[in-house]
């Protein structure tokens, strides 16, 4: 069930995750060079929080720019078209594929549930992490449910509603890392120490921030980075509870979690074009409703406190 359940983890993950973040409206010509596998470190000064912004020719220092406002009423055109857009990234157990190709996970629960309220069926597409906000712009999806953390520069091209969720960014360590037997952070603040992230994440920006000396590894797939953990190519890795946590259980030989350390807590929250306050205020009232009924606590304790969902991968 352990070998079975982790070749899952990462085939899924390689299969529908290409997950990377603020490239979020960054052109490929302004963005750093980065590594995007493991087999790339990057520079030094690539441990500094990015920008998810577009750097404008000639703008000053800083400048971000902010996307217009939405015209359209979301609300009418879901209603119209019976259905509800939902982009999300394929990350377990948030979203993921189970043994016969249907999406499940926290995620994918929320939006049903969300959809049904709507009296609407609802649409996934499932995208890369770092597309999920562009590609909304673009008008693929009408919204998106992927436990997207609350920033003040993605509140500059999204409106996010109130938080649904809250999220632990931990570490997990290689049992073969010099760091892992302090079970400290600050023993994995060392130029030596290959830390894999998830490129563009939260986990990623606090990791520079938490951990600046140390040597980040950029991944477009969450799986390769646990994969390359467990193989000991890694130091150790940073990515939200639960993943640290399960990895952790299913190979306790092979590495360490520091699960009761967390880097950083952040709020998650369903985002959507900016200016439709008529459907963030609709988000709002329905997180109100299904967080006083429970129906939000029982769905996440279900995902994110029990392994019962591993039966159906």
């Amino acid at each position: 069930m352990t070998a079975k359940f982790i070749r899952t983890v990462c085939a899924a993950a390689a299969l529908y995750f290409a997950a990377s973040s603020v490239a979020f409206a960054q052109d490929e010509a302004s963005a750093p060079n980065r590594a995007s596998t493991a087999q790339t470190e990057k520079s030094p000064t690539a441990n500094a929080p990015k920008s998810s912004g577009v750097e404008q020719p000639g703008a000053r220092a800083g400048h971000r720019t902010v996307t217009p406002r939405a015209t359209a009423d979301t609300l009418v055109a879901i209603e119209k078209a019976g259905v509800l857009r939902v982009g999300v990234a394929l990350i377990i157990p948030w979203a993921m594929h189970d043994k016969n190709g249907e999406l499940i996970g926290f995620e994918i629960d929320v939006a049903k549930k969300l959809a049904r309220d709507l009296g609407v069926k609802p649409e996934f597409h499932p995208t890369p992490f770092r597309d999920l906000i562009p590609d909304l712009l673009a008008g693929k999806y009408d919204i998106i449910v992927s436990g997207l953390s609350i920033s003040a520069e993605r509140a500059l091209k999204v409106d996010f509603s109130n938080p649904y969720n809250e999220t632990d960014v931990k570490l997990i360590a290689s049992a073969k890392s010099p760091a892992a037997g302090e079970a400290k952070l600050e023993a994995f603040d060392k130029e030596s120490i290959r830390i894999g992230v998830l490129e563009g994440s939260t986990a990623e920006d606090m990791t520079g921030v938490v951990l600046p000396n140390a040597q980040i590894i950029d991944y477009t797939d969450s799986g390769e980075a646990f994969n390359d953990l467990v193989d000991g190519k890694l130091d150790a890795a940073v990515a939200d509870s639960p993943r640290p946590d399960i990895v952790a259980q299913l190979f306790p030989d092979k590495v360490k979690c520091l699960c009761d350390i967390a880097l950083s807590t952040y709020p998650a929250a369903f985002a959507v074009p900016r200016g439709d306050v008529e459907f963030v205020n609709f988000l709002n009232a329905w997180i109100a409703s299904r967080t006083s009924n429970h129906w939000l606590e029982r769905k996440r304790a279900y995902w994110f406190k029990s392994t019962d969902w591993q039966t159906k991968l």
